[in-house]
């Protein structure tokens, strides 16, 4: 073999084999199908996300898991919040708290009596005002 054949070969370029239609209809139904189920995935994770901050569950990918186990339709919005509220009674770490209105210093009413005008007169002072917090605050409403 020469030189001059080596090179020639080298030269020639490699033609792309074309897809005979029936590998190309099998390239594309694949593609579709993974399309399809990417697209079930997001409806079911925005589903999720809807009910997780409708039940304000802070974590829902723990949701997912604990309802997947359990066998609940991710599909289902009613069910999948019929389970969110079971499961803020067996899991409520999971769960933000529910706090009623009002809990700060700053919307707290002071007395009328002498320390009460003492404390509006010193609102430096940081521990009275805290105290007057803690006396007033809210009660935590069960789910």
């Amino acid at each position: 073999m020469s030189n001059n054949e080596n090179d020639e070969s080298r030269e020639l370029p490699v033609e792309p084999q074309e897809k005979s239609p029936e590998e190309r209809l099998t390239e594309l139904e694949n593609e579709y199908s993974l399309l399809q189920q990417k697209y079930s995935a997001l409806q079911q994770r925005n589903i999720l996300e809807k009910v997780c901050f409708e039940s304000g569950c802070t974590d829902p990918g723990y949701l997912q898991f604990c309802a997947e186990r359990k066998g609940v339709n991710l599909e289902d919005t009613e069910a999948l919040r019929q389970f969110a509220g079971e499961l803020a009674v067996s899991a409520p770490g999971v769960f933000s708290a529910r706090i009623i209105p009002g809990s700060s210093a700053g919307s707290a009413k002071l007395s009328t009596s002498p320390s009460g005008i003492a404390e509006e007169a010193f609102p430096g002072d940081r521990i009275a005002l805290i105290a007057l917090s803690i006396d007033n605050a809210p009660d935590v409403s069960g789910r």
